[in-house]
This record gives C-alpha cells, structure tokens and sequence, in this order.
C-alpha cells in the first residue's frame, strides 16, 4: 500500500500542477442544478373544491392548479420525465443543466395525518425525513396537551400543524355549534401552547360531509378558519386493525388528479397505517407525484353539503358565530396565519436496483455544477472498497478492476487531519468504475439518482 501511494503522488502531483488543486481536472463540470429553495407564501385561499360526496367515499373532482410555491423543474430544463414505472429513465445528458424555475405541474400529493400526536408519530416521522418528503398533521388538542413534545418535533422539521378539534367526539361537536366552537378554540389554544404558532387549518372530524351545514361553513369562514377534506380516503379508519395491505390496495385503488389531498391516521391503534406508508409514497413517486405540505395558498377541497344532517341540532346562532370571530380576532388576523417553517434540503437518494443509498443534506453538497458525495461510502454502497493512507492523504478506492486515487487537503500541502474525507463528483466518479446515470430529479422537494 505504501509503495503504491508514493507512486500514485508522484503522478497525481505532477497532474495537478497542470491543472487546479483539490481533484482531477476530469470531475470538473458534471452537470446538475441547484435548486432554489421553496417559497411558501401565505395568500388569500381560493374558492374550494367541492366534491360530491358517497356513503363510500368521495367522488374525484379535478382540483384547481397547485399554487403554493415556486420549484424548479429539472425535466422540463433537460426535457425528460421523471421514472416512471412503465417508462424506461433516458440516460442523462452531461452539458450543464440552466435552472428553469417555474410554478410546480400540479401532480402534487398532500399527505394528510389526523388524530395525533401519539406514538406513532415519531415513527411517521422517520420516515417522511428518509424520503425527503413534507406533509400535513391535523391534531386533536387532548393530544396535543399530552404530546406536546412531538408536536413540536412535526412543526420544527418542516411540517404543516392543522386544528382537528379537541377531542373527536362527534356528539358533540355536531349537536352544538356553540360546543363546536369551543373545540376549535381550545385546540388552537393547545396547539399554541406547545408549538408556540396559531394555524387556520381545520379538518372536521369525520369530513364535512353530513357534519357540516351551511352555517359553520360560514362561521369558520368568518373566523379566518380554512376547511379540508379529501379525495383520496386510504381506509385506514373504517374499522380497527385495517391491515397494510388493504389500505395499500385502497390508495391505489383511488382515482388520480393533478392533486390529491391523501386522508390517513397516525393517532393511537393506526400502526398498520405507519406500515403501509413507505408502499404509499412509492406509489405516488412511480406515477410522477411530488409532496408538499398544506399552506394557506392550497385550494381547499370540501364535500358537497348533505340533504340531510345526521345530527339533529339547531341553526348555528349570530351569537355562537360572533364568539368565535371576536376570538380570532384578539389572537389578531395576523396570528392567524399558517407558520412558514425554513426550508429544509432533501436526503439525496441513490438508487442501483432494489438498493438504496440514502444521504442527508450534511452528507452530500451542490458545488460549480456537481453533487458530491463521499467517495467512501458510495464506493462501498457499489461493493467497492475505499482506504486512507493517513501518512500520504491519499485515498484508494477500488471496484470491479477500476481504482481510483484521490488527494486530501493533507496530500495537497493542508494540514493533517483537515478534511480527510475525500468528497467527489458521483457521476464523474460513477464513470470511473464504469457506472451510469439512468437518471435524476432534483429539485426543491426531490432529489434522487438513479444508477444504471
């Protein structure tokens, strides 16, 4: 090994002589884009989306475009696609790529979560942060009060808070509209007290559809409250112990739109929900979707008003409405706003087959046009091998009969111990051991290779 490094610097030193210092000349270049970050902006909501509803679950209406955010689209900058599970990815073209930053397609999914926070929270969570993705969590306030903790873990890690009453129960809420209120405000209350924000998304326990009349419609719309529901019902709730694979089947048995608002659980007893949840994301991936989180600026989708109510109740009183308006406004119209949390990077996700190497945003960076990554550990997710000789500074990496040197900022002069990770470009890198890039999406919310 000593030999082998002390004839490797003498070759790569008088190579860097003649061209810049801190890698080959022939990682310079590789295409990609950077991204910019995710704007949501609060905005005026538009009108809803009204679906019309069946004992069985919604019907699909075709949602208006999604609006919350600017991205930036790779595929349109290089004209492909992303994967799909009938199309064969194209190879990528390896001139730089210029950033089109445009407003999102509108094949956009939103995750939605209600009755938690609980234990199975955290375990949502995890995965949501492995694929990269954001979504929205509709909380009871009684949860919140005893999960505090984890309901601040969903809003710091860039998540949307959305009210979902207090406590749930339907006699309740819909036997009373004075009682009602009373449960939206102490759920704000809860939700504030722990997360220190005040959110004006609402989901009925339920849905709206034969809970709602028109009267708290209006007295939650005048309150500054925006209502959803929707139109992807995953099953998971209608009875105990729906198992995985049934609510698996029940996505994808759902009719598809150019944005779907995905009813799912994560309170107590809904961990068959946790398990179908990485089948769930894949699903939507291969047809092309990509995730976002509910803001302010998202068309709400509502059900159609019922014929009949299944509760038997007075109208909703100017009084009762006033109660609930004059609450919102001592928080303060401008409390009531949905909090923008900071824009988080992806994980970047390398795919080879069923494998998958996944890196967070501090294991992998967007420099002078190339993702970097550590040599080290995408040599071993390929089966290679990659050593340090700390004398030298130089690093070995060996696959399939390719090996590949690289000099640290010790080998170049810097001091030792200072960035001894050798960090290079992947599809330079990739090419070195006779490897392709099928294809790539990088964007704001997404970025994933995939190895040939």
């Amino acid at each position: 090994m000593r030999r082998t490094m002390q004839a490797a610097i003498c070759v790569i030193v008088v190579w860097f002589t003649m061209f810049e210092l801190g890698g080959w000349a022939v990682y310079k270049g590789e295409a990609a884009v950077e991204a910019t970050a995710v704007e949501l902006t609060a905005a005026a909501p538009a009108a809803p989306i009204t679906i019309t509803h069946t004992e069985k679950q919604p019907l699909l209406a075709k949602p208006a475009a999604y609006e919350s955010a600017d991205d930036v689209e790779i595929e349109q900058a290089v004209g492909k696609k992303e994967p799909d599970a009938q199309t064969k990815p194209s190879a990528i073209d390896s001139k730089p790529v210029v950033p089109v930053t445009t407003k999102p397609s509108g094949k956009t999914v939103y995750l939605t979560f209600d009755d938690g926070p609980s234990q199975h929270t955290e375990q949502v969570l995890d995965i949501l942060k492995a694929e990269g993705i954001k979504a929205t969590f509709f909380m009871l306030g009684e949860q919140v009060e005893q999960q505090p903790d984890i309901a601040r873990q969903v809003l710091a890690e860039g998540h949307a808070i959305g009210n979902h009453s207090y406590n749930h129960k339907y006699e309740k809420l819909y036997g009373s509209f004075a009682v009602f209120a009373e449960q939206v405000m102490k759920a704000d209350d809860a939700i504030f007290a722990a997360t220190g924000v005040r959110t004006p998304l609402f989901r009925a326990p339920g849905g709206t559809y034969s809970n709602f009349d028109q009267g708290y419609f209006d007295a939650m719309a005048a309150a500054g409250y925006i209502i959803h529901d929707w139109n992807v019902d995953s099953g998971d709730s209608k009875r105990r112990g729906v198992p995985s694979s049934e609510i698996i089947a029940t996505v994808k048995g759902s009719k598809l739109a150019d944005s779907l608002n995905v009813l799912l659980h994560d309170g107590g007893g809904h961990e068959e929900s946790v398990k179908a949840l990485p089948a769930i994301i894949a699903y939507y991936k291969e047809k092309g979707y990509s995730f976002a989180p509910i803001t302010t600026a998202v068309t709400p989708i509502h059900f159609s008003l019922a014929k009949k109510l299944k509760w038997s109740r007075p109208a909703v009183k100017e009084s009762e409405k006033a109660a609930l308006v004059l609450y919102a406004e001592q928080l303060g119209r401008d409390r009531m706003t949905l909090p923008q949390p900071a824009h988080t990077e992806p994980n970047l996700i390398l795919h080879r087959g069923e494998e998958q190497l996944v890196l967070s945003p501090e294991e992998y960076s967007l420099s002078k046009g190339s993702i970097k990554v550590s040599l080290a550990k995408l040599t071993e997710w390929i089966g290679g091998t990659a050593e340090l000789d700390p004398d030298s500074g130089v690093v070995e990496a060996y696959y399939n009969g390719e090996r590949i040197y690289w000099l640290t900022d010790f080998a170049l002069g810097g001091a030792k111990g200072r960035d001894e990770a050798a960090i290079v470009p992947v599809r330079s890198t990739l090419q070195k051991f006779g490897l392709a890039i099928e294809n790539y999406v990088y964007n704001a919310e997404r970025r994933e290779i995939w190895v040939k």
